[in-house]
């Protein structure tokens, strides 16, 4: 019962997890593995090629691979730092709108909807920066 008790863990919180976690594992399995495999056969295929017809210039243009793989690593890293910033920006307005319906007799009876819309606008309007 105490899990339920720590902020980290409330209804809204574990109602986001669930959205962007399941989507996240369906797009790892799905359609990026089969454009990670079709990537990997167009490379293979693209240096076989090029080998046999001019191995001089292939060479010259694998050394510059080691750079593709620095600039796309990199690529992958800014795009997930931007991704963990609007998940939890994600979560904190599940959180306010989970609590905010399950509260609404309160809410209306307090007149707060007006607050708690503006709250919940506050903390989407954050993963737009």
């Amino acid at each position: 019962i105490s899990y339920f008790d720590d902020p980290n863990n409330n209804t809204g919180a574990l109602c986001t997890h669930l959205s962007t976690e399941a989507s996240a594992v369906q797009g790892a399995t799905g359609i990026r593995l089969g454009i990670l495999l079709q990537s990997f056969c167009s490379f293979v295929g693209g240096l076989i090629i090029g080998f046999i017809f001019s191995w001089q210039l292939t060479l010259l243009i694998m050394a510059f691979i080691p750079l593709l793989i620095a600039g796309g690593f990199l690529e992958s890293r800014l795009i997930t730092g931007f991704s963990s910033k609007d998940e939890k920006a994600l979560e904190n307005a599940g959180k306010i709108a989970v609590e905010t319906i399950q509260n609404i007799r309160t809410v209306v009876q307090l007149t707060k909807e007006d607050y708690f819309y503006e709250e919940y606008s506050k903390v989407l309007e954050i993963s737009y920066r």
